[in-house]
């Protein structure tokens, strides 16, 4: 009875709190409403990067979906790597699977198991290591490197935007120096 009344009370804090997506370093403005001045010549995935951040939903999608991090970051070829050895690491571990289902025993018995069974526990743990670490890498190398991308791009063309809104006080007269040359033959 007690195990139903807490349940119940963790169903309807539930409706109070609204912790689905939540960020470790929240932002104090809202960038992606406010509509930003841009060059005339931003491509569409630079203001595409500019645009996006990494939110803790993303972590989730993250241990979903190998690479998306970098993929959101538009680092096509990291996110494919990161694809390509997350798919290693479940291979080893249906491996590890089939391996044990011949002997008749589980895979939660590897880590106890003898010396005659040093090779899956070695499939076993790096395939376990080799999820985690792309996981992990993933998460934070993916985040580095959109904020790296962003900053590149606020710094390229921030350079221009100063330029081009230069403004001259016309009312003033500037000295300048004008010299012609006119060739005849």
């Amino acid at each position: 009875m007690t195990n139903k009344l807490f349940i119940l009370f963790l169903l309807i804090l539930s409706n109070f709190v609204k912790a689905q997506d939540f960020d470790i370093y929240p932002k104090l403005k809202d960038d992606n409403v406010e509509m930003s001045n841009l060059y005339e010549n931003t491509r569409l995935d630079e203001y595409q990067l500019l645009s996006r951040n990494i939110r803790m939903m993303d972590m989730a999608y993250s241990a979903i979906v190998p690479g998306y991090v970098h993929f959101k970051a538009k680092d096509f070829a990291t996110g494919y790597s990161l694809l390509g050895a997350r798919l290693l690491g479940y291979s080893g571990l249906a491996i590890n699977y089939y391996n044990m289902n011949k002997y008749g025993l589980k895979i939660s018995d590897i880590p106890n198991l003898g010396p005659e069974y040093n090779t899956d526990k070695v499939i076993f743990f790096s395939s376990i290591s080799l999820i985690v670490s792309s996981y992990l890498f993933d998460w934070i190398h993916g985040k580095y490197q959109l904020e790296k991308k962003q900053e590149y791009i606020r710094y390229k063309y921030s350079i221009k935007l100063k330029m081009d809104n230069l403004t001259y006080n016309y009312n003033n007269t500037i000295p300048c120096l004008s010299l012609t040359y006119n060739f005849q033959l």
